[in-house]
């Protein structure tokens, strides 16, 4: 309320003091200072400030802004002053009015400047509050949190949303609870894409019959607990674009919503959902549930999930339904008297499975045929649709037998990864026109005994992604890929075949085939026939080329050390890199700088390279690769090893690498020759390592105790979004110098590409330096000497005792060029 009003307002500049008290009504510190106006009669000094004015009545609130022009006009004991954190009910109180006299609030256009960053708690508790006008004149581009924003608001029975900007709020908890009086909300406008809790966002809004939530982002949701609790009017919803991939709470989420006959959530993703409790509790109205999408490995509390839904007849699941971390599953069917089976002495959560004992059903595997689309769809559901097709079992042709040339495409729903075939044989064989294979990462084939057939003459597909296949069961593979003419490669390296059968012609008539990758789970040992497995591969190289071999067609030539399989051993970004033979050897291995190399086992490579661009006006650069260089063939750079950190000269010590090669995955600096600009690297029968040795590893005697600085190489990026594997007192080359990781862009998305080093001081104390040059004094002065030397064929060398040498060796050399002699000591 108002404590004071001071001053007369004569002729001059005066202060007019407007203080009051805000109380802190939630405890969050958020009390009003005093606030002053100065008003000069003469020059009419400039005022601007936002307020909610009371009417005459008391049962009217207006926000808008006051400056100089208006001042005169307005009654100040009418007038509160809007703080940061604006609530209503702060305005009321300040004004020593009740808040249950308040029927209207209207935002001024005058008041759209103004930008809070929080609303919560604006509206709440306006139990009285009828209407709301000029919501567009409310400003949220800035607001985070809507807590609990119209709470309470009982007698609201509209609220136009359509031009909020909600696109920076992260919290909607209870957002409209106990908005009792409203019967729709139409929330399409809202962006929703930064919010993470959504709990209680509905909550005991029980005459609300209809939400339009399509366009709801929940894609960082994590709290959906309470939800649509006591929405007992609410009759349908439609949660299809819900994205539950981080909710950990549904507790309650649907809790006595009494008027729901159906729910469809098949396309809820409840693996990190943790509380189930009372989640459908009093959903009187449902006759069934399909939840035969729930994953609920990690749910800890089930008690009262049922509870009362006393029409449910059929609950569907998988076998991700689980009950293995459930602590408190007490009356999770209590009341559920029209399940099949119902005991109402047995009602907590070991009845929760599709098992004789318990209450669920399981769901079942069915395809869909889309004429229009030419779309075979594979889904798992409660109920099989009309005019859908059952799986077929054994060697039995699949009932969409009928449409397999009018199939262009497939697609493996979500929901297909709970069901698990017994048999795949026939699936796509003949499906002459199918081009693409959509989401085949949901094919669980974990029962799968027959693959015969499979995407035997499936003419027109160009690529097939077979990786995640479980073939542990199967015993046939009789025609799987025959005259899959269009591929190029398959990658089996997943497949364990050690029950396998049959596996005659299963890739006969690829004609474009060129690697077959395969692991040594690729096994024979119970092939009977095998007949005719490779026919017609005219393009297939393993260990053995087909057209010098065709004679060579049946099983036994399936493995990659002397037949036609290869064997993955490694990735340059996504490019696979296969060798074969006994000694694992691939023919040419170029590595793509910037990309990765991730090697799975120890190779030889016929032929390796690499090369590099260096950036203008850098010489210097790091080095690590997983192959040897013989410094001999390389002629447009040096190569150089770190011997340690000189923190008095702000620089590193190296030294020249010895002649001869440098070992595989030994990271190393080098200084290109002037005028090179690409660094170009190439060997014959390389040997190709998995990951890189330790660099130079220098004992420093200056630090407080001896401790290591390292080069440390690395065949794979390292650094970037989050600094992953460097260490704030690491250093990282760029422009010929050095940096502290810790002083480069705030030490933020520091990193180095593939095929490079940085160093590893092992403590801050050798660290101490933000840059470093590379070498002392002006940074290149001795190295520059050292290769200037190197370059000078008319250079005269001597050992210690004055012999005459062929160039530098092990020990102090005596360098005489022209005038100048130099002393260079070779460790």
């Amino acid at each position: 309320m108002y404590k004071s009003i001071l001053n007369k307002l004569n002729k001059g500049e005066y202060t007019l003091r407007l203080s009051y008290n805000i109380f802190d009504l939630v405890g969050d510190g958020n009390k009003g200072a005093d606030r002053a106006f100065i008003y000069d009669l003469n020059t009419a000094t400039t005022i601007s400030d936002y307020v909610a004015e009371l009417d005459a009545t008391n049962t009217k609130l207006t926000f808008k802004k006051i400056t100089s022009n208006n001042l005169e006009s307005i009654d100040l004991s009418r007038l509160v002053i809007v703080n940061d954190k604006p609530r209503v009910k702060d305005m009321y109180d300040l004004s020593g009015i009740e808040t249950t006299n308040i029927k209207n609030i209207v935002f001024d256009e005058s008041f759209k400047t103004y930008a809070p960053t929080s609303l919560s708690h604006f509206f709440a508790g306006c139990s009285t509050l009828e209407t709301i006008s000029g919501l567009e004149y409310l400003n949220t581009a800035n607001v985070t949190n809507m807590y609990r924003m119209f709470y309470e608001c009982n007698k609201l029975s509209s609220l136009d949303l359509s031009n909020f900007n909600t696109a920076n709020v992260t919290n909607m908890k209870e957002m409209f609870y106990s908005c009792q009086n409203l019967s729709s909300l139409d929330l399409s406008n809202f962006n929703t894409a930064n919010v993470t809790d959504m709990s209680g966002i509905f909550r005991y809004c029980n005459k609300l019959s209809s939400l339009k939530l399509s366009s709801l982002n929940t894609t960082k949701v994590t709290d959906m607990s309470r939800m649509f609790s006591g929405c007992h009017r609410l009759s349908s919803l439609d949660l299809s674009k819900f994205n539950t991939e981080k909710v950990t709470n549904m507790e309650e989420m649907f809790y006595s919503c009494q008027n729901l006959s159906s729910l469809d959530l098949s396309n809820f993703n409840t693996a990190n959902v943790m509380d189930m409790a009372h989640m459908f509790f009093n959903c009187s109205a449902l006759t069934s549930l399909d939840l035969s999408n729930f994953n609920t490995e990690k749910v800890r509390y089930m008690n009262s999930m049922f509870s009362d839904c006393s029409a449910l007849t059929t609950i569907y699941a998988s076998d991700k339904f689980v009950t293995t971390k459930v602590s408190s599953g007490s009356e999770m069917f209590t009341g559920c008297t029209n399940l099949k089976g119902f005991d109402s002495s047995m009602i907590d959560h070991k009845k929760a499975n599709c098992g004789t004992d318990g209450y669920f059903t399981p769901g079942c595997a069915y395809a869909e045929f889309d004429n229009a689309t030419r779309t075979l769809t594979f889904r798992y559901k409660g109920v099989k649709p009309a005019g859908a097709y059952d799986l077929n079992v054994e060697s039995n042709n699949p009932g969409w037998d009928a449409q397999r040339a009018n199939i262009k495409k497939v697609v493996f729903d979500a929901s297909f990864a709970n069901a698990r075939p017994t048999s795949c044989c026939w699936w796509f064989g003949n499906c002459l026109y199918l081009t693409e294979i959509e989401g085949i990462e949901n094919l669980n084939t974990q029962n799968v005994t027959d693959m015969s057939w499979m995407f035997n003459c499936c003419y027109a597909l160009t690529s097939l992604d077979v990786s995640n296949f479980n073939t542990e069961k199967v015993t046939n593979m009789s025609n799987m890929f025959g005259s899959c003419e269009k591929l190029s490669s398959l990658d089996l390296s997943n497949f364990n075949t050690e029950r396998v059968e049959n596996m005659s012609f299963m890739f006969s008539g690829c004609s474009t085939l060129q690697t077959i990758f395969a692991s040594d789970k690729f096994g024979t040992n119970r092939v009977f026939d095998g007949d005719g497995m490779f026919q017609g591969c005219e393009n297939l190289k393993g260990f053995i080329d087909y057209i010098s071999n065709s004679d060579k067609d049946n099983y036994e030539y399936a493995n990659y050390k002397t037949g036609y399989f290869t064997k993955l051993v490694g990735k340059n970004g996504e490019k696979k890199i296969g060798a074969a033979g006994e000694t694992l050897t691939t023919e040419n291995l170029v590595l793509d700088d910037g990309k990765d190399f991730v090697a799975y086992d120890q190779f030889a490579a016929k032929k390796a390279s690499y090369s590099r661009d260096i950036p203008e006006r850098s010489t210097w650069g790091t080095l690590c690769l997983p192959f040897a260089i013989d410094q001999s063939q390389e002629t447009e750079c040096k190569f150089y090893r770190l011997t340690g950190i000189d923190n008095d000269n702000e620089c590193i010590t190296l030294e020249s690498c010895e002649e001869g090669k440098i070992p595989a995955g030994t990271p190393v600096l080098f200084k290109m020759n002037e005028n090179e600009q690409t660094l170009s690297i190439s060997v014959q029968n390389a040997g190709i390592v998995k990951e890189p040795v330790a660099g130079t590893n220098v004992t420093e005697p200056e630090a407080e105790t001896a401790s290591d600085v390292n080069l440390v190489g690395s065949f794979t990026k390292i650094g970037g979004n989050g600094n992953q594997g460097l260490d704030k007192n690491d250093y990282i080359i760029g422009k010929d110098k050095f940096w502290r990781v810790s002083d480069l862009n705030d030490g933020k998305g520091v990193g180095i590409k593939p095929m490079r080093a940085y160093i590893h001081p092992a403590n801050e104390y050798l660290a101490r330096a933000a840059m470093l040059s590379i070498g002392k004094g002006d940074g290149t002065t001795a190295i520059d000497n050292l290769n200037a030397i190197s370059n000078d064929a008319n250079a005269e060398y001597y050992d210690a005792n004055g012999r005459r040498t062929n160039g530098l060796q092990k020990g102090l050399n005596i360098v005489k060029r022209g005038s100048k002699t130099y002393k260079i000591m070779v460790k």
